[in-house]
């Protein structure tokens, strides 16, 4: 079987114009709008830095520039195909998620994002990379995947369905505590938050 391609056909089946795209652009600036919201209030402060773990053609990248322009925005993907073409513009760096450990950053970041990238990984791949992210976050992680409770279109092709609790205990297991809406902050940051903040 031949390894799956990122190349320009597939996010442009994918993302632009195909009957099978997921995600219109109305949807993905309210899920942007609300990360950053989130983000700010649980840091009582304007949101600074983002890392987008799995960030494809840094999509997120405009969005936050208007929203947010003197907070910095840098994307890691393992597709040459978009930091070749994303790279600069968008401030793309090529890696992957499980190798997010063997990348230095200057500083830890606000928000943390990993939208539609942990249901193509392995268990292996998902538990090596968790604890940096944990480590690079110093406010709010979007860890945004789908379940076997849930009923996801879009690319199926090496799609890993997985229980939610699966996910909640690894997700704990790495540091994180739920928010709520698939948002998740470090255990030092949910010890400074007010009792009702956290779910359950």
């Amino acid at each position: 079987m031949s390894e799956k391609r990122y190349d320009q056909a597939y996010f442009d089946r994918w993302y632009r114009g195909s009957d099978e795209g997921v995600g219109s652009a109305d949807a993905l600036r309210r899920n942007v709008a609300l990360a950053v919201a989130v983000t700010e209030s649980v840091l009582d402060a304007p949101l600074r830095s983002v890392l987008d773990v799995g960030c494809g053609e840094g999509r997120w990248q405009p969005i936050l520039h208007d929203l947010r322009p003197g907070g910095t925005y840098l994307g890691i993907d393992p597709s040459e195909y978009v930091v070749e073409r994303f790279g600069a513009e968008r401030n793309l760096r090529y890696g992957s998620f499980e190798e997010l450990g063997y990348h230095v950053f200057d500083e830890p970041f606000d928000l943390i994002v990993c939208s539609d990238v942990l249901h193509y990984l392995t268990e292996d791949e998902i538990r090596a990379g968790l604890p940096a992210l944990e480590e690079r976050c110093a406010g709010v992680a979007l860890l945004e995947t789908f379940t076997t409770e849930d009923d996801p279109e879009g690319d199926r092709e090496g799609f890993h369905l997985r229980s939610a609790a699966w996910y909640r205990e690894t997700f704990a297991d790495a540091g994180f505590v739920p928010i709520g809406l698939q948002l998740y902050v470090p255990r030092d940051v949910a010890e400074e938050l007010d009792a009702l903040d956290l779910p359950g």
